[in-house]
């Protein structure tokens, strides 16, 4: 076969391929992704954020495309060797290989003309063009056609889950391109797919409602932004970014999948999110939140995005009132309540401890006691008070006023006595036995009952005492010192007599009378007691009252001394009788000797 059957042969070969032969495949991966976005304005000129990405980006030049819920918008721009394009769709089964009335076909050329056509029987078939606008723009490097379809001549409603096929076939003057790289314009089997992330919805719309978790906020205190997010548009949210900034300083950027939030946002979803602040500082703040969409190019309400919450973070206020001059504390520092009775600190939030004096003395002889603080519903009995301040308080403390009082206990001779114990009523109605001659006590009445000493009541009646100031308080008691004397019936004193004194409570003392036969009692309590005197095998015994008199002389009927008295004054007088009568004897014999003598004497001289 020479050269012209060969050139002949090609060109039969090339007519019966048609003009696949020449299609060049362009990179891609099957599906274009048609977001919801503002629509573009249709003037031929793709602008700068017309549309928010180009789905293809080949040598032939960049596809774009975008939808806002009532059609379609497709933004093409092509090198200058290429004359025309076209955009073919498949509204049926994508499974279909063959054309039918659902296989649609758009034809564009460089000079501004637009043929349409549809399936039948494997063939296109040109048909009038309705619902279509478009743009052509010429310029010196090449040329640019936007394309605006009713989404209702695709067969396509929003807010539902629709995919059709689509494929591009660009011609040029020496080389053709076709998307995907195996589509063929008879088999709609090889398009890619053209779909909706949001379901070809009407809008995509998040809103947010911004709070905190309370209406005042505390310095140092802990809070709770809580954010609202809701999506108010028609189509699900895949995902969503959220930023909130305290006082212009970001502190959290995420994405609620990241956070753990239900992703994807579907329609009319309704989720909270909430953000902790921790130690607010004190002043005036702001919280700014903003949240977009993740793989949406368009919001049909911007300004709902975003959420603000301005508050002020101020000290808490925490009243004190009590007696002035009483010193508190709150976390070391000290104040003292003044003369109005109210002492004011300032806090941040957090646990603190309150302090106050357990006794306060103010002046000698007088001091407040500590009893409780007081709210407005609880008490609480330990000077020292745990607080968790997260808002204002407000205390009452209060305390019990006391007075001094000294007691001393004196005998009928005004003399120091120390008794064993008294008993005595409070002002406060409390019982008291004890020894303590200092006593704090409350104002009102002091009731002494009773005064024990030596194991009597030394007490001749209860002593009512009025408490309204500090005061030293002597109390007599029935407690005396004397003397008992023993004399005989001739009153002479009895010394050396044993004396033993059993007073009412069998207690009892013993003495030796001396030689004026007197005992010295000290300090004795008054009252009836039994005196028993015991001298030289001589015992009688005496009843005595300590309470009537000191100073008691008690004259026994009998005792020795008489006796031997007695013996002796008989003896004296025996003795005198005897020697009388001897001596009278004598001299009697005398005086007749004498007298004879004399006589005799007389006689020889007469």
């Amino acid at each position: 076969m020479n050269k012209f059957g060969i050139l002949i042969l090609l060109l039969i070969t090339l007519l019966m391929l048609g003009p696949n032969l020449f299609i060049q495949k362009a990179s891609g991966e099957g599906q274009v992704s048609v977001p919801l976005y503002k629509p573009p304005k249709l003037d031929g000129t793709i602008s700068s954020g017309e549309y928010p990405i180009a789905q293809l980006d080949a040598t032939w030049g960049k596809l774009y495309v975008v939808h806002d819920g009532s059609k379609i918008v497709f933004g093409i721009n092509l090198i200058d060797d290429y004359e025309s394009i076209d955009l073919l769709f498949n509204t049926g089964s994508l499974e279909a290989i063959t054309l039918s009335t659902s296989t649609l076909r758009y034809s564009i050329n460089r000079s501004g003309a637009i043929e349409y056509y549809y399936g039948l029987f494997g063939n296109w078939i040109a048909s009038n063009v309705s619902d279509i606008s478009f743009k052509v723009v010429n310029r010196t490097t090449g040329w640019t056609v936007e394309l605006e379809i009713l989404l209702t001549s695709l067969t396509i409603s929003p807010n539902i889950d629709r995919k059709i096929g689509f494929a591009i076939m660009i011609y040029g003057k020496s080389l053709n391109y076709s998307w995907p790289q195996n589509a063929s314009p008879y088999d709609p089997s090889t398009w890619g797919v053209l779909y909706s992330p949001d379901n070809w919805a009407t809008k995509n719309d998040i809103c947010l409602e911004v709070f905190l978790d309370r209406n005042r906020v505390i310095a140092g205190s802990n809070i709770t932004l809580i954010v609202i997010i809701t999506n108010k548009g028609d189509a699900p949210i895949p995902d969503y970014q959220i930023k909130i900034w305290f006082d212009d300083q970001l502190m959290e950027d995420s994405t609620g999948s990241n956070l753990g939030l239900k992703t994807p946002l579907e329609k009319t979803d309704r989720i909270r999110y909430e953000k902790k602040i921790t130690n607010t500082p004190v002043g005036n703040h702001t919280l700014k939140v903003n949240v977009t969409g993740v793989g949406i190019y368009y919001d049909s309400d911007i300004k709902n995005n975003f959420g603000e919450r301005s508050f002020l973070a101020n000290y808490a206020k925490i009243e004190i009132s009590g007696i002035p001059g009483v010193s508190i504390s709150l976390d070391g520092e000290a104040q003292t309540i003044p003369e109005e009775g109210t002492v004011v600190f300032y806090s941040t939030a957090g646990v603190k401890k309150v302090k106050a004096e357990k006794v306060y003395v103010p002046l000698e002889g007088l001091r407040y006691v500590f009893i409780q603080w007081r709210n407005s519903s609880s008490v609480f009995k330990n000077p020292e008070l745990t607080i968790n301040v997260n808002g204002d308080f407000s205390f009452t403390l209060e305390y019990r006023k006391e007075y001094l009082v000294n007691l001393s206990f004196v005998d009928k001779n005004n003399s120091p006595i120390k008794p064993s114990f008294y008993t005595c009523i409070f002002p406060n109605n409390t019982l008291y036995n004890g020894t303590l001659k200092s006593l704090w006590l409350t104002s009102g009445d002091l009731k002494i009952l009773s005064i024990n000493y030596a194991g009597l009541n030394v007490l001749e009646e209860t002593k009512v005492y009025d408490v309204y100031e500090s005061k030293k308080i002597t109390i007599s008691c029935n407690v005396l010192s004397g003397t008992v004397r023993i004399i005989d019936p001739f009153s002479t004193p009895i010394s050396g007599a044993e004396v033993s004194v059993v007073f009412l409570n069998n207690t009892e003392r013993k003495y030796v009378t001396d030689s004026n036969g007197m005992v010295r009692m000290e300090k004795v309590a008054g009252g009836r007691a039994k005196l028993t005197l015991s001298h030289m095998g001589y015992s009688t015994t005496f009843d005595v009252d300590f309470s009537k008199e000191s100073d008691i002389t008690i004259k026994i009927p009998m005792s020795m001394n008489i006796v031997l008295i007695m013996i002796m004054v008989v003896s004296i007088m025996v003795a005198i009788i005897v020697v009388k009568l001897f001596s009278n004897k004598i001299f009697r014999k005398r005086r007749e000797k004498m007298v004879v003598t004399r006589e005799e004497y007389e006689f020889e001289e007469i």
